[in-house]
């Protein structure tokens, strides 16, 4: 079922299978955390998570970026991977029914619509940086419906790797969007270095990037022999002083139904 972040902001309408789930088990809606459901790592992440015994359900919803591709049976598929293993591990503890949001204005303005004018201003430009970002705020208001919980597969080292998007400051300042609305964001897999011990925590010889969608940018902050480009002083800046506080600014709006993304965002640009 597709959630309209708009409506969000007011109440969220979940599916009739879902609220049947929470209704038949006797789910306190504040132990429901929301999930982001995407690849490999926040599927560990949401298995992890119910370690946290704040959590006894985990409403996982797949967020749109416009800039994904692929077939979104395997999310489906993912799903039931990731149900069977909760059940192995778990009692009481019950994954909801899979859910979707998107919302192209939102990530247009922060990543798209503005790009010559951030790398004028910063010198340094990624669609990833504010995409994360992204992916915090279209889920924010729906997490204070429920426990006041994001759980993400984000991790600062991947084997032998990083990823701008997931540095330990830029971790930070997504918790601190979040922080600001009074969600928790909550990293279960952050310190996990090694791949092997991801695939422990499914179950499943699931490989990094593989059973998810893929994106036309990936690998846009990378030279030709896959080096990143890397400038953290004006990742930070871009996050400081232009993600940050018009990520802000757009969930403020959005409670008082101002939904004007272009005009907020160019304040800060």
């Amino acid at each position: 079922m597709d959630i309209d972040f708009k409506k969000s902001f007011e109440n969220c309408i979940l599916s009739e299978n879902a609220l049947k789930i929470i209704k038949e088990y006797g789910i306190n809606p504040k132990k429901i955390a929301i999930g982001e459901f995407a690849g490999r790592d926040s599927a560990a992440a949401i298995i992890k998570a119910f370690e946290n015994p704040e959590i006894d359900a985990i409403l996982p919803i797949l967020a749109f970026t416009g800039t994904d591709y692929g077939e979104r049976e395997i999310y489906y598929k993912n799903w039931n991977l990731i149900n069977e293993r909760i059940g192995e591990l778990y009692e009481k503890k019950y994954l909801l029914p899979l859910h979707f949001i998107f919302e192209p204005k939102l990530w247009n303005a922060l990543n798209g619509r503005f790009v010559a004018a951030i790398i004028k201003k910063y010198g340094y430009y990624s669609p990833c940086i504010g995409c994360h970002a992204y992916l915090r705020v279209i889920r924010i208001p729906i997490a204070k419906h429920f426990g006041n919980k994001i759980i993400t597969g984000e991790r600062i080292l991947h084997d032998n790797d990083f990823k701008i998007d997931q540095l330990k400051e830029t971790l930070e300042i997504y918790h601190e969007i979040c922080e600001k609305f009074g969600v928790e964001l909550l990293f279960p897999v952050k310190n996990i270095e090694k791949g092997v011990e991801i695939k422990e925590i499914i179950g499943k010889n699931w490989e990094q990037g593989k059973n998810q969608y893929s994106c036309m940018f990936s690998g846009n902050y990378r030279d030709s022999d896959g080096k990143v480009i890397f400038e953290k002083e004006k990742i930070l800046e871009i996050l400081t002083k232009f993600i940050y506080p018009a990520s802000i600014e757009i969930l403020r709006n959005g409670y008082s139904k101002n939904f004007n993304y272009i005009e907020t965002v160019k304040k800060y640009i």
